[in-house]
């Protein structure tokens, strides 16, 4: 057990309790406001999402219809037992061929198939390497499961996020930072039909959000853990490293109007509390306070304690889809439109600033069990494929992603791969 934990808190190795100088993005993290503009919060998307562009407010499908509009649960079924989704960042870097005609990717598993863990330090540097300067990722692990029926859902979805930050060279001298997020969730959905095909389905969705971090970790520090020969650097790291630990109560509300002819409009306000109740933060010494000095009790207890807070803020989603149901061929096309409140109160609203808000995308259905997908996200194009066998199913996506201050700055490839057993219909 403790080996497992070790393993899932190695992962787990964010910040937002120290003071640093202001990055190039304009972020100051510090004792007030944490990394409240790197985290991720309660807004998992998934692997069919990200294939076509980032965009589904409108059309989405199967339970990601859960987390990208609440309004899209009404009249729908959906058994999610359970789901699992994995991304990595960087994947071009990691299987690129050398000069000696290996890849990062072939050095680590012949590490791992060697048994000495000290022999993954050498292309697991060169993969930590590849991080360039500014905010990015290596890697994001879900899991969860969903239930509804007749417009009520309850979800619980478990996300753990291996963030990065340079402010200078990247690459060694970089920073490791991760967020936990642990989201239990119920979902009401109601229809309003006007005509036969014409209604409005409006949904809430409200629950808890667990969030956790921990202290800055440099790149090279996490990378000695491996070469050391101590017994158990890592536990030794981890338990001089102090945490973080809160909760906030998400609130998302949205709306779907239904028109003839398959097309339709929808909208989702998020972060509808957060702004005026915040995100309410405990910190502790390090994780073995955390796990060996406290009983459960006690540390779910002190959750709800606070020492500081800081702010989510309010979103406004729009999106517009059109889908056609066809036993061979069901075409869907989704385009949105990101925080709309950020867009039209940006500094310079132009054609720059609507492409990074902007997500499009585009699916097609084969004989009611294949799906291929495309789209753009923030300007980055998207690729996507899904199988569906009724109970089981499986979706791919290869993206990019935009990390700069602006579309264009500075985009950062991932693969994302979504295994799910359950009915959803």
């Amino acid at each position: 057990m403790k080996k497992i934990l070790l393993i899932l808190v190695s992962i787990l190795l964010l910040t937002g309790s120290f003071v640093f100088a202001e990055d190039q993005y304009g972020l100051t993290p510090t004792l007030d406001n944490g990394y409240a503009a790197l985290l991720d919060g309660s807004y998992p998307k998934s692997a069919r999402s990200l294939g076509m562009g980032g965009a589904g407010i409108a059309v989405g499908g199967r339970s990601d219809s859960f987390y990208m509009n609440p309004a899209l649960l009404a009249k729908k079924t959906l058994i999610s037992l359970p789901y699992a989704q994995v991304t990595l960042y960087h994947p071009y870097d990691l299987v690129k061929k050398n000069e000696n005609g290996s890849s990062i990717f072939d050095d680590i598993m012949s590490s791992i198939n060697s048994g000495d863990m000290a022999d993954i330090a050498g292309p697991l540097g060169d993969f930590l390497s590849t991080i360039k300067t500014g905010r990015g990722k290596l890697a994001e692990v879900e899991a969860g499961i969903t239930l509804g029926g007749g417009g009520f859902a309850l979800g619980v979805h478990v996300k753990d996020t291996l963030h990065t930050f340079s402010y200078a060279s990247g690459g060694l001298d970089s920073q490791l930072f991760d967020e936990l997020n642990v989201n239990i969730l119920a979902n009401i959905a109601i229809r309003f039909n006007f005509t036969s095909n014409l209604s409005l389905d409006v949904g809430l969705a409200s629950g808890l959000s667990i969030i956790g971090y921990t202290e800055l970790i440099g790149a090279q520090t996490f990378l000695d853990m491996f070469s050391s020969e101590a017994n158990d650097p890592m536990s030794a790291i981890l338990d001089s490293t102090p945490l973080a630990i809160g909760y906030y109560v998400p609130l998302n509300i949205g709306l779907n109007l239904n028109l003839p002819f398959g097309f339709s409009i929808g909208a989702v306000g998020r972060n509808l509390l957060n702004s005026s109740v915040g995100v309410r933060m405990h910190t502790f010494d390090g994780i073995s306070n955390l796990y060996e000095d406290t009983n459960f009790g006690d540390v779910f207890t002190s959750i709800f304690e606070t020492d500081f807070t800081y702010k989510m803020d309010p979103r406004l989603d729009i999106g517009f889809g059109w889908k056609w149901e066809n036993a061979f061929f069901s075409p869907t096309i989704a385009a949105d439109i990101v925080d709309v409140v950020g867009l039209f109160s940006a500094d310079e609203l132009d054609g720059r600033e609507f492409i990074e808000h902007l997500r499009l995308g585009a699916e097609v259905r084969l004989l009611s069990f294949l799906d291929v997908r495309g789209g753009i996200n923030s300007g980055y194009w998207t690729v996507g494929a899904g199988i569906d066998l009724w109970a089981i199913k499986l979706d791919m996506a290869y993206y990019w992603q935009e990390f700069g201050e602006r579309a264009g700055d500075y985009g950062l490839d991932a693969f994302t791969i979504r295994f799910n057993i359950g009915f959803d219909r």
